[in-house]
């Protein structure tokens, strides 16, 4: 029987032409697959600002929870120079909240430099911003994991005098505005409970939390003071995030 080499050299041109049809395939569905920001690690190419970076993608991440100054504000340059030294050209961990992006395209991220010693703690770096000075700490809802450290972060950078609170003439917008100062009637009786107009709910603070000596009890708004923790968890308080 002889063999029809036409038809035989037909079948194997085809065939190849199959196997690379579905190898561009791969390749096109590898390039058009979604860059997993939140599993890789990502590499800094630039820091714009103290709280905005971009990585080597190009694609521009805000740091959730902060706000540094902007162009033209009191300590703008010293922001911005302290987060290039920090993470630019940095392999980087992003964690993601609630939101994915904001009305200008960018990432919503906290970021995290990853330390290599496993017993050794990862740097929160929106944390270290607002901690060290350069950057307020500001309600970003609904992304409010780390809310309460970063209050905290700022409560610190103010006791402290530290960056931007020590050169420039900001308002914190931390505390809630209170018409009363109320003092304790009991000396003896001096936890404060605070009812937040600002989403933190009623909590109370004990001598010794970051913020005890900058918030103010209001009588009128039914604030009090409580003698033990217990009184102020039965009057459905509960204890700040930010306290020892």
């Amino acid at each position: 029987m002889k063999l029809n080499w036409k038809y035989i050299l037909i079948v194997m041109i085809l065939a190849v032409l199959v196997l690379v049809g579905s190898a561009c395939n791969k390749e096109e569905q590898i390039a058009d697959k979604p860059a997993d920001y939140d599993t890789n690690l990502q590499i800094i190419a630039k820091v714009i600002d103290g709280d905005t970076i971009k990585l080597q993608d190009n694609t521009k991440v805000r740091l959730i929870g902060i706000d540094s100054p902007e162009k033209g504000q009191c300590y703008f340059e010293e922001s911005t120079n302290f987060t290039t030294q920090l993470l630019e050209g940095k392999s980087v961990k992003l964690e993601k909240d609630i939101s994915g992006k904001d009305d200008y395209d960018r990432l919503l991220r906290y970021v995290i430099i990853v330390n290599e010693d496993p017993k050794q703690d990862n740097l929160l770096v929106n944390d270290h911003i607002v901690r060290q000075g350069y950057a307020q700490a500001v309600a970003s809802p609904p992304d409010n994991r780390y809310r309460d450290l970063f209050v905290s972060a700022q409560e610190e950078a103010l006791r402290e005098k530290r960056g931007l609170w020590k050169e420039c003439d900001y308002e914190s917008g931390l505390s809630d505005r209170r018409e009363n100062d109320d003092e304790p009637t009991d000396p003896n009786c001096i936890i404060k409970g605070n009812i937040s107009t600002r989403g933190y709910g009623r909590i109370y603070l004990l001598p010794g939390c970051d913020n005890y000596e900058t918030v103010k009890i209001d009588f009128t708004k039914g604030e009090q003071y409580f003698c033990t923790e217990e009184e102020a968890q039965e009057a459905d308080f509960r204890k700040a995030t930010n306290c020892p």
